[in-house]
This record gives C-alpha cells, structure tokens and sequence, in this order.
C-alpha cells in the first residue's frame, strides 16, 4: 500500500514536469513587441522649403510650386519633422545678388548638394523681391530636381514661339498685303516676336484665300491659314469661310482684313497652346 502511493506520487510530479516542460520559457528583459525600423522618406517624397534667410515667405511658395511641377512634393510654410528640407540664404557679391540652396537631411546634417544661381543686380541698395521670381527661380528648381535624381527643365520646350507670316496667297485687290499685316499686328498684340523675314523663325503662319464664281450678286470667300515649322512640316489649319456681295474684295479690304486676321490669329494660337505646351503652361 505504502509501496503504490509512493508511485503514485512520482508519477504526479513527472507529468507535472512533462507538462512545464511545453510551456513557453519566461523571456526576461526582452521587448513586448518587435522593433520596426522606420525608414525615412527620401527627398522626392517630402520636401520642406525652409523660409530663405534675407528673403521672404513668397519665395518659399514659389520655389516649392516650380518642384512640384517637376514631380517633387516639396512644400513650405509651417516645417515638418523627419524631413528632407532646402535650406537657403541670399547674399551679396560685387553689386549682384544671389542665392544658395542646400539640401539638409532629416537630421539636420549637410548632405554636400547644393547650388547657387543669380538673382540680379543690385540698384539703388540690396532688394529681394522681384515681379517675375517665378522665371528667376525656374532655373533653381531644375537644378535641385537634377540633385535629387530628376531630368531637370528642358528650357528649349519653354521658349517663346517666333513667328513670320508670308504674304498670303491669291488674294484679290491689296488682301495679299493687308491680310498678312493684320495678322501680323494681331500675334504682336498677343505678346510674341514677328519677324520681318522667315530666318530665325519657329513657325510659319501661311494664308491663301480662293473666291467662288460670283452668283447673282454674292461669292464665297474663304481663307485658310496654316501654322508650320521652318522645314514644311504642318502642324495645323485654320479656315475661315464668308458669303460677301460679288467684288467687293477687288480693291482695299480695310476692316474686312482686320476681322478675318483676328478670327484666324485666335485658331492659329489654340494651335500653338497645342504643340507648345511647356512654353504655355509656363505663363499660367
């Protein structure tokens, strides 16, 4: 009897032990939960525009616009912690002022890109501002999208188109002349250069008229203008088409020339808005 509740015993405490024996070990000093690395966003993905020491707010906000346009989501405004960021500073040398921008890391440590542009020579006392920053800073922005791994501005696409428009062709009484004055006169108005021969030109703006036979007392006039490149290539077409008395082309055209050029000069400019989207967006 004495003999079986001793066995009994050992037996209870080797299941006893069996059964601590799967249980997880106590882990002292270990964490609750498992380190994560928390790996920075490079700078593409988030760049603050430090405020420019000898500037003000306004060129933050333009040079943060231009690299997002350039695919950078560079911001300025109130900072960001654990950030890339443009650090930047104007200052004077030999009556011009100029501007260094580096890039600083989330840690605030230099990371050796930087460049330094221009902004414009010094009159009447250091100033800072300027009507146009955008197009000061636009050369900026490319560089610093080329610091950071991008292509950078291609600045040919953003150059403004420049024009010569041809006598038109078949035009009765002086509207070979006069059509292609006004058109000319109307493309001056818009802002662009009009050149008095085709060399050195971007786009040809081509006019041709053709009149049907007279019909009882009225004939249709019809213009066609066409916008192409120096070596032929078309680019597009704009035609315009009037019922008018019988003859009353065959001397001045006067006003009728102005109103056609003004029809035909805003088609031939949707045109250019089409094949010249850099140069377009650029003044929005």
């Amino acid at each position: 009897m004495h003999y079986k509740l001793i066995s009994h015993v050992l037996l209870a405490v080797i299941i006893s032990t069996l059964i601590s024996a799967c249980q997880p070990l106590e882990r002292p000093f270990q964490p609750e939960a498992k380190a994560r690395l928390q790996a920075t966003a490079g700078p593409r993905a988030s760049l603050y525009i430090a405020p420019i020491n000898n500037g003000n707010e306004e060129m933050s906000a333009i040079l943060a616009k231009l690299l997002q346009d350039l695919g950078i989501a560079a911001f300025s405004g109130e900072a960001q912690p654990n950030v890339y960021q443009i650090k930047s500073s104007i200052f004077l040398k030999e009556g011009s002022s100029f501007i260094t921008w580096r890039v600083i890391d989330p840690y605030g440590a230099e990371t050796q890109l930087e460049t330094t542009q221009e902004i414009g020579t010094i009159t009447n006392g250091p100033t800072f501002s300027s009507p146009d920053l955008k197009q000061i800073f636009l050369k900026s922005a490319s560089e610093i999208d080329i610091m950071l791994g991008g292509a950078g501005t291609n600045f040919a696409s953003l150059e403004k188109p420049v024009l010569f428009v041809p006598i038109v062709q078949n035009a009765p009484g002086d509207g070979s002349e006069t059509l292609s004055a006004a058109m000319q006169s109307q493309f001056v108005k818009y802002g662009f250069d009009v050149l008095p021969e085709q060399w050195g030109a971007t786009y040809f703006i081509k006019g041709e008229v053709s009149l049907t036979e007279p019909k009882g007392n009225s004939q249709i006039v019809s213009i066609l203008w066409k916008l192409e490149r120096p070596n032929g290539e078309f680019v597009g077409k704009v035609e315009q088409r009037n019922r008018i008395r019988a003859g009353t082309l065959n001397g001045p055209w006067g006003p009728v020339a102005i109103a056609a050029a003004k029809g035909g000069a805003r088609g031939i400019l949707k045109l250019l808005r089409q094949v010249e989207p850099g140069y377009f967006g650029k003044k929005s």
